[in-house]
Order: C-alpha cells, then structure tokens, then sequence
C-alpha cells in the first residue's frame, strides 16, 4: 500500500502538527485506513463471523475526536475494484486467503496467539462493514460519500477543487495524485504528520526543479499500485533519471533510460505502455462531483485524451449509479440497494456546541459547514471559519527541551491582612456578653459562700476585674470607626453586690 519510501524521501517538507491547525476548515479522511486499524482489534470474531462493532467505535473515535477540534470531516469510502489495479487486488485476495487457512489451521491445534496473528493478516473490509460506520457517523450529523472507485482519487478531488483543505490518510499515493496538503499517523489525541506540496523544494533529494508532474513520475517509475518498477529502479535512481533528462517527452526518456543510467538496461514496450495507463489513471480516474452530482474526471481531458479509450481508470457507470453509491445506498460488489438515504429528505442532525471557545463558529455558520449533499453547501478554500484573535494559540511542544527557570519572581511578599471592621464589631459584643455572665456567675457563687471572708475576696476580685476590662474596652473602642462600634450594655456595678464597705 502505498510508495515504498516516499515519506522518508520528503521528509523535508513535512512537520509535527496538531488537527486543531485545521479548526474552523473541513479535511477529508480516507476511512478505510481507521477501518483497517480498527478491524485488527476484533480480527479474530471477523474470521471466525461473528458479529462485532468494535470497528465501528474505532473509527467514530477519531472522528469524534476531530468534531472537538472544530474541523469538519467529510468521510471518503473505497468503492468499486479499480481495472488498472486487477493483477493487484488478485495477489492481495490470494495473500489473505493463504492467512485465513493457516490460521485456522493453528486455531485446531490449539496454538491462539500465532492464529489471531494470521487473522490479522487476513482481514478483508467488507462494503457492509463500511455501512456500519457510515449509518454511525450519519447519526453524528458527519458527511460520508463511497467512491466510485478508488478513494484515492476521490480525497484527491476534494483537496484540489477546495473543498477540503487538507487530507488524512495512512496511504503515500496521495502525494502522487497531486494532493496539495496531506496529514498522516493522526492519533486518537490528534498529532500528525503534515506533508505540503508546496514545500517539495525543500527536499534536497528533489531538488527545485521538480514540478507536480515530474513528482508523479517519479512515483510511477520506482514502483506503484498500478505498475511495478523494473528491476534495480527505485526512487532515487528515478529521480536521478528525471533530474538529468531535459526532454518533455516522458516516453523519450523511459525509452533512452538505459543511456541516461549509464547501464545496459532495455526497456520492454509493454512497460513503456503499462507507464501510459498508470499515469492516465493517476491523470483521469473517475470521481464524483457532491455539488453538481455527476460523474467527473479527477482531471479535464486534455484536447488528444479519448475518454472512451480510459476504461482501466474507471467505467462510466452514470451519473445516477454514481451518485446512489456515493450515498451508500447500493452494495458496490452487488450492486443491489442496500439503503434509501436521500440527502434532500433527511432532516439534517443540529450541530452540538464545541465549548466557549467555539462560540464564534456557531454564529457564523458559512456555507461551507452545511453538509456537501446541501443545495446551501458552498466550498471555502483556505478561508478561516474563526477568526485567529478568537481562537486560542497552540502551546508549543516542549519534548526533549531542557530549560533552566528562576524561581525568584513566585516568592510572594507577605503582607499582614487587614482586620475586617465586621470582625470587630463582633468580638467587642462577644466580650461584653462574656464579662457580663461570669460575673453573674461569680456573684452567685460568692453569695452561696458561708463564709463573709471568701465571698468579700471573690467581689473584690470580680469588682477589680470588671474596672480594668472596661478600661479596655474603652481604649478598643477609640480606636474603630464610630459607625463599627458598638453601645456596650450596662453592666451591673459594683454596689449591686455586697462590698466591704458594707
């Protein structure tokens, strides 16, 4: 699946990002890579036919987790077999076949591990698996859409005509479709890798004077789904091929390729004429068009290109048969109708708030938020849905980086607090009440005594205690607000108790 060694050979013009980059704009993702992954976690009960969704909670996870984000996904889906990728689709059935009884084979013999393992390898996404998912996402309000034929060229169409802004994907073709913007090895808290076209120069490998078309060369050359390279050809000897070459004419080029390598190679015709199809199905293959609802080429034909003669890149099926498998609405091996989904019918699901921070995105509701198959749908470009004063700033990884700080300016001076006024005017009324009940109490205490010695002790005691309390209380009150302070009440004094002037 895939280029070998194409993100290793542009990795100067990819970067770390986080999905949220794309906030506000809409993506597409090519859905069967998240199924892949997914079935794996249940790829024993899928051998065995049993019935799981596991799968399916997989997938709705990541696009859940990109709904958070603020980004809308338009969720692509493979249809029907490709001609041009019939000898490979044949190996890739005889190769999970081969796992599939082998790992029944260990099943019998009692050894689990090594068969989960082989059914790993045999796990084969089926387009009734893949209705699983789309009901699930639809029931979410996420626009889903089957391809003609390959994905591929389906996510390749959206990112070149604007509607999405950016593709996610697992599968290195992309690049070769002229995809403008691709993020691969998304995880479940949305870091990946972001690969752009327009910093192909960057590459030292390439170089500056690779254009789009000399990049799909390349890849076609060193070996893709659609043709196999010839021996000792990969990418860098494809390139180098490429770089010395001057001549327009690519058919010149592969025909004269021994010359320019300084080897002996000879090129068969059949290769020069398996290099016409591959590139005129990376060129021309079929898609469908969510706003005009037909069938279109994934490029316009040029003036000496006959359609017709364009099969291996896909058959005209029509533009009705297209678009009912682009709903999912007709199983693509059978071609029988599976579901009666109408977008123009169905009442589409309300968007559920984001969070404060997507306020601005709820308010706005731009033409490109509604959903593809909507009549209001309008494509956006590169326009930001939030403005970037509303949204909040990325924090920057700091993995790996080792920085020494000072902690000077976290030690706070401590300055007393302020007694509260409120305070005061209560523990001025505690005190009060307080002085006034012990000597309640001790007056009683003294008056039960029967002896005049004690109880005249005791009343000079509390007499003296009272005179000097009071003292304080006068020098506390002076020193609040007259508003805060409060009218002491009486107390008793002291001739209301026997004195020893008596």
């Amino acid at each position: 699946m895939g280029i070998q060694g194409l993100l290793s050979f542009v990795k100067e013009a990819s970067e770390p990002i986080h999905i949220k980059k794309y906030r506000g704009q809409t993506v597409a993702v090519d859905m069967y890579c998240w199924l892949h992954k997914g079935a794996f976690a249940c790829a024993d009960k899928l051998a065995k036919g049993e019935k799981t969704e596991q799968y399916v909670y997989y997938c709705m996870k990541f696009v859940e987790m990109l709904d958070s984000f603020g980004v809308k996904p338009i969720l692509v889906f493979d249809g029907c077999h490709l001609p041009s990728k019939k000898e490979v689709e044949k190996s890739r059935r005889e190769r999970r076949q081969a796992n599939f009884q082998k790992g029944k084979q260990l099943l019998r013999e009692g050894k689990t591990a090594e068969a989960r393992e082989c059914f790993t390898r045999c796990v084969n996404i089926t387009p009734a698996m893949a209705h699983e998912v789309i009901k699930a996402a639809r029931k979410k309000g996420m626009d889903c859409i089957v391809a003609p034929y390959e994905a591929d060229a389906q996510l390749a169409y959206f990112n070149k005509t604007g509607i999405v802004q950016a593709v996610i994907t697992e599968d290195s073709d992309l690049l070769a479709f002229g995809c403008k913007k691709v993020v691969l090895k998304v995880d479940k808290y949305g870091n990946g890798l972001e690969i752009d076209q327009a910093q192909f120069g960057k590459c030292k490998q390439l170089g500056d004077v690779f254009t789009e078309e000399k990049f799909r060369y390349m890849c076609i050359l060193s070996g893709c789904d659609y043709l196999a390279s010839l021996h000792g050809i990969g990418l860098a000897k494809a390139c180098k091929l490429l770089r010395i070459a001057n001549n327009p004419d690519i058919i010149t080029v592969i025909k004269k390729m021994g010359h320019y390598l300084k080897n002996n190679m000879t090129v068969p015709e059949e290769y020069i004429e398996g290099f016409t199809r591959a590139n005129n199905t990376f060129l021309y293959q079929l898609v469908v068009d969510p706003i005009k609802r037909k069938l279109v080429p994934l490029n316009p034909y040029l003036d000496d290109v006959d359609p017709k003669s364009l099969d291996y890149a896909g058959h005209n099926m029509g533009d009705q048969t297209a678009l009912q498998i682009a709903l999912g609405n007709v199983d693509i091996n059978t071609m029988e109708t599976i579901d009666s989904y109408n977008p123009d019918t169905c009442k589409p699901q309300s968007a559920k708030s984001r969070g404060w921070n997507d306020q601005a995105t709820r308010k706005l509701q731009a033409p490109h938020m509604h959903s593809i198959w909507s009549k209001n749908y309008r494509p956006n470009g590169n326009e930001l849905l939030v403005p970037k004063s509303e949204i909040s700033p990325a924090k920057p990884c700091t993995r790996g980086i080792e920085k020494v700080i000072s902690i000077k300016r976290l030690k706070l001076s401590s300055t007393p607090k302020r007694p509260r006024e409120g305070n005061k005017k209560n523990c001025l009324a505690i005190v009060i009440t307080v002085i006034f009940c012990l000597k309640q109490i001790a007056f009683k205490i003294c008056k039960s005594c029967s002896w005049t010695s004690n109880y005249n002790n005791h009343n000079l005691t509390f007499d003296s205690a009272t005179f000097v309390l009071r003292g304080c209380l006068k020098l506390v009150s002076s020193s609040a607000p007259s508003s805060m302070t409060p009218s002491p009440p009486s107390l008793p004094s002291s001739t209301a108790s026997p004195s020893l002037r008596g």
